[in-house]
């Protein structure tokens, strides 16, 4: 689902933006002699992402009956463009990107021990996470006529609900495990 930007945002812009929002980004001019090159785009976009979402995290109350703040920042996100394909294909990325920040984010564990065990709940998360991306990739397929592209999609979120359901059933085990030692 790859899509064009027809305005993407500089590297100045993203510095100025994180400037402006506290967080300067200082480049090393052993690295980068001659300043930040494209290679370092996602990198300014995650710092840029990990502000906004966090902003966006302490303004939303989700206990809130109903969620008015919620509702004002989809609005203001829906605002950015009347394109329902941007808005899949925005949505798509970010439960791919929520897929693998979950693991690395929650999880204790290092990541270069192949051997250590992700937390359950973790690694259902992930796996939802993943499974609801495959959803919308199957639907986008489905949508385009790409009938061959939509079953893979959806032996993908099969696969990620089976993970799901198995680590809820582990975790329930587990659960039940340690009840049974107090």
């Amino acid at each position: 689902m790859g899509l064009e930007n027809v305005t993407p945002i500089s590297i100045d812009q993203m510095l100025r933006a994180l400037a402006a929002l506290g967080q300067e980004h200082v480049v090393d001019p052993e690295v980068r002699p001659n300043g930040l090159i494209k290679q370092d785009v996602p990198e300014l976009l995650g710092a840029l992402l990990g502000l906004i979402e966090t902003e966006a995290t302490t303004v939303v109350d989700p206990t809130e009956e109903p969620p008015q703040s919620l509702h004002g920042l989809q609005q203001g996100w829906q605002h950015t463009s009347a394109d329902r394909v941007v808005h899949r294909a925005v949505l798509t990325h970010r439960l791919r990107r929520t897929t693998f920040d979950i693991p690395i984010l929650l999880a204790d564990v290092d990541p270069d021990d192949e051997d250590a065990a992700e937390p359950l709940g973790i690694a259902a998360a992930a796996a939802t996470t993943m499974a609801a991306a495959e959803f919308l990739d199957a639907q986008d397929h489905v949508d385009q006529d790409r009938l061959e592209h939509a079953l893979i999609a959806l032996d993908g979120a099969e696969g990620s609900l089976a993970q799901a359901l198995l680590t809820l059933h582990l975790l329930r085990l587990q659960i039940r495990a340690i009840r049974m030692q107090e």
